[in-house]
């Protein structure tokens, strides 16, 4: 770790910080160093991305509740901070501990879509880690990877160890606890070929047969996590995801996840509602994303909504219902998302043609999504969000079927818009649909372009997901090890960041095919039905005889009913151990008792106008302004501090703090105003703050407000006193600088929006006094100036000068007193 005090110096040069911190409330509290069995999990993405994967979240969790093991996270480095690394030869580290990757006994790599593929190639890059299996040595890492993209493993195989193949929850723990019992005993080899024989895992070099896809057994019995990290900064999904059904109880022929997540389980609404208020309770956050394939399949989705909104009715707190199928949604439904904040409704449409969507085994009524649209629209919704798919097998017509469709709804509805997703669709592995071809680059682009052509001014948004993209997505996901070795050229000669615009590189991927001859005709084309398959070797319970039933069936347009409905021979998935969930009737003694204890009281408003005077020390320097905001609203939602709100259309906590502090500057003086509803006396807000506050952002002290009139605190500020720090052994060289610009007129200029301002340093800024280890200096609060980090690094130019903000002061009746005190 001693390394990263180095890197430290620098973070404040790229972009977000704080992705390369760690630091963050929730962490468990673990020797992670000296654990027997070291674990780094990975979600090969940047911080933002990797952090709102629930995968990732559950296994932290859950290796972490291990005695004997534990697990850290590392994610992507964005482009600017991994040429750092690799300009300075520092290996890739973990965010707990800052170790190097070489240094864990495992690597798990999370692949939940095959454009991870080059990423997951660049982590063991930077942590120098050899690519390929064979040439890694005694002492590295085993690098184990899982996901939806490896139930196909062949195009992986030259690289991972070890794949582990469907739901991880208890092979994972399995698997780490006969490694703990090998570690010391045996050799990596010896130990790999091993771990190869637990069900679920499989080697690329010690399996023969054929490899059972695992299921969690428990699912519908367990919250899914207990403890839950708090991220330093604002991610992509910053919600609180709680599965309520895993798995899907449809047969959509095109969908791979209802395959490999099969056979579907429903948690109970009693499960769901304390995993909702553990999570909301550990997170402070106000959005709830209530998660499943198919949201609305779940047996009792009105009645736990129903409890949702008196759980948390005037709290703030909202639900999201993603993947909602037309089938299952209807006004009731609708009229219980009207009651929290609307966002857009998102349909999975498919296709716009009836027989097309017999065919894939999804028919819509047409009549029931144009009465629920009118509804929509009536009850305040102005968005709605469709998601179509070209390419798809035995559908004509597929273009015009979409804008019958679309337009349809439009001629109805004046004031609605539309977002059109348009998506390539690529026929997966261990689907009716990996016998069928799929569509050329060409064709893809032809009918998108007419789409694009068509809606070019109108109140439809298209948004595609790149069929370049897709066109690749379809060779790994078909591959063998050939398209893995092409994929690795690809990487070598520059891709990475695949799934990202800037990222994606098509031209090098197609030299890479070109050179390993990666063909259309090959991979991509219509396949026998007795042709041998790269993932024959898998068994996710659904036979070839089974899926060659169903691709006849979506040719003769003959639908198959639901696991609800029916459960078909033919399928394999259920056993003795894990069948689909019966639906039980909730216990309706128990959830009033849950949400009994969940009540607060409703007393009268009685607002309390407060200042709080709060530290950001060491690592915290890197958070964001607007990452600080967020983080003082989850403060006192954890606390269950009532906040005053704002109004409109997204309430937040009517905070007002003392300005934007300078990424890298420590402070220890942020004015944060805020209001409660309910009378708290200050030493029982410090008191209850302290138990949920992040160690290096304290709360200092507390005042009660009593005047009434409002006031910018940004404005009012007169001038800040800052520590500038340096290193003993250097006074002399900052003595002299000092000396200089105490006699002379330094100079300053700056870029400000393309205009050059200039002036003299001594104007605003003013050395008061210079110690054995730091300078103490004023700064005027003055418009149209350098701010303090660009003036230090100025006029200390060569030196690592760490900054602290120590006092702020306003002027009043001509005297400076502190700002805390106004």
């Amino acid at each position: 770790m001693d390394f990263y005090k180095d890197i430290e110096k620098q973070l404040i040069n790229f972009q977000k910080p704080a992705r390369y911190i760690g630091n963050e409330s929730g962490i468990p509290e673990k020797n992670f160093i000296n654990s027997p069995v070291r674990f780094a999990i990975s979600y090969p993405d940047i911080y933002e991305i990797g952090m709102s994967n629930q995968g990732i979240k559950i296994l932290y969790d859950r290796i972490n509740k291990l005695d004997f093991a534990s697990c850290e996270r590392v994610f992507s480095p964005w482009l600017d901070f991994e040429q750092f690394l690799l300009d300075n030869d520092i290996p890739l580290f973990s965010l707990e501990t800052k170790t190097p990757l070489k240094k864990f006994d495992f690597i798990g790599i999370s692949l939940q879509y095959e454009l991870l593929f080059t990423n997951f190639l660049n982590i063991l890059k930077l942590g120098k880690i050899k690519l390929f299996n064979k040439k890694r040595k005694e002492k590295d890492p085993i690098i184990i990877c899982g996901g939806p993209s490896i139930i196909n493993p062949e195009p992986y195989s030259s690289f991972a160890d070890l794949f582990l193949i469907g739901e991880a929850e208890d092979t994972i723990e399995e698997l780490l606890k006969k490694y703990h019992t090998l570690k010391n005993k045996f050799k990596r080899n010896e130990i790999i070929k091993q771990l190869s024989n637990i069900p679920g895992i499989y080697s690329p070099v010690y399996s023969k047969n054929k490899i059972k896809a695992q299921t969690y057994i428990d699912f519908n019995k367990n919250s899914n996590i207990t403890s839950h990290i708090i991220p330093n900064i604002n991610i992509v999904q910053d919600k609180l995801v709680v599965e309520i059904m895993r798995g899907c109880p449809n047969k959509c022929r095109f969908c791979q996840a209802g395959v490999i997540y099969k056979p579907y389980r429903e948690k109970s609404i009693e499960v769901i509602l304390n995993e909702i208020i553990d999570g909301v309770n550990q997170l402070g956050i106000n959005e709830v994303t209530l998660s499943s394939l198919s949201s609305g399949d779940y047996s009792e989705i009105v009645l736990l909504t129903d409890y949702f909104i008196k759980l948390f009715d005037k709290k703030n707190i909202s639900f999201s219902l993603p993947s909602l199928r037309i089938e299952s949604f209807d006004k009731k439904l609708l009229k219980k998302l009207s009651s929290v904040r609307k966002s857009g409704l998102t349909f999975a449409v498919e296709t716009g043609s009836k027989q097309g969507q017999i065919s894939i085994n999804k028919p819509i009524d047409m009549e029931k999504i144009l009465e629920i649209i009118s509804y929509a629209v009536q009850n305040g919704w102005k968005l709605i969000k469709l998601y179509f798919m070209i390419g798809l097998p035995n559908i004509e017509n597929e273009a015009d079927s979409i804008i019958s469709f679309v337009d349809n709804i439009l001629s109805l509805n004046k004031k609605l818009n539309i977002n059109l997703n348009l998506a390539t669709f690529v026929p997966k592995p261990h689907t009716p649909y990996q016998y069928e071809e799929q569509i050329s680059l060409e064709e893809s682009l032809k009918i998108i372009h007419y789409l694009e052509y068509y809606y070019k001014k109108s109140r439809v948004k298209i948004k595609k997901h790149d069929p370049y993209a897709s066109y690749i997505e379809g060779f790994i996901a078909r591959g063998d090890k050939k398209v893995g070795m092409a994929v690795y050229h690809a990487f070598k000669n520059g891709t990475k960041f695949d799934g990202w615009k800037e990222g994606f590189k098509y031209n090098i991927y197609e030299q890479a095919f070109k050179k390993y001859r990666i063909t259309y005709k090959k991979y991509l084309s219509k396949k026998n039905y007795d042709a041998p398959l790269a993932w024959d070797n898998i068994d996710t319970g659904l036979s070839k005889k089974y899926l060659f039933k169903e691709m006849e069936n979506s040719k003769n347009r003959i639908t198959t009913k639901n696991c609800k409905t029916a459960c078909e021979k033919e399928c394999d998935i259920c056993d003795d151990k894990i069948k689909k969930a019966d639906h039980k009737k909730p216990d309706i003694k128990v959830i009033n008792k849950i949400l009994e204890d969940y009540k607060t009281s409703t007393e009268t408003q009685n607002i309390t106008r407060y200042f709080l005077e709060f530290s950001k020390k060491d690592l915290s320097r890197f958070i964001s302004h607007i990452d600080m905001i967020k983080y003082f609203e989850r403060l006192f939602m954890r606390s269950k501090i009532p906040s005053l709100y704002t109004q409109g259309f997204n309430p937040h906590p009517k905070f007002q703090f003392s300005g934007a502090l300078s990424l890298g500057i420590q402070s220890n003086c942020e004015i944060l105003e805020f209001f409660t509803t309910k009378y708290f006396d200050i030493n029982e807000l410090l008191s209850i703050l302290s138990k949920y506050q992040h160690p290096d952002i304290p709360v200092n002290k507390i005042r009660q407000i009593h005047f009434t009139e409002k006031i910018s605190l940004s404005d009012t500020i007169h001038s800040s006193d800052y520590s500038l720090r340096f290193d003993l052994k250097d006074y002399k060289k900052i003595k002299k600088i000092y000396d200089n610009y105490l006699k002379n007129k330094v100079e300053y200029q700056f870029n400000k929006k393309n205009i050059i301002i200039e002036g003299k340093y001594k104007d605003f800024l003013t050395f008061k006094n210079l110690e054995k280890d730091r300078i103490m200096v004023n700064l005027k609060n003055t418009s149209n100036i350098p701010n303090i980090l660009y003036s230090v690094n100025d006029i200390f130019k060569g030196f690592y000068i760490p900054i602290i903000k120590e006092k702020i002061y306003t002027l009043k009746c001509k005297e400076l007193i502190e700002l805390f005190y106004i």
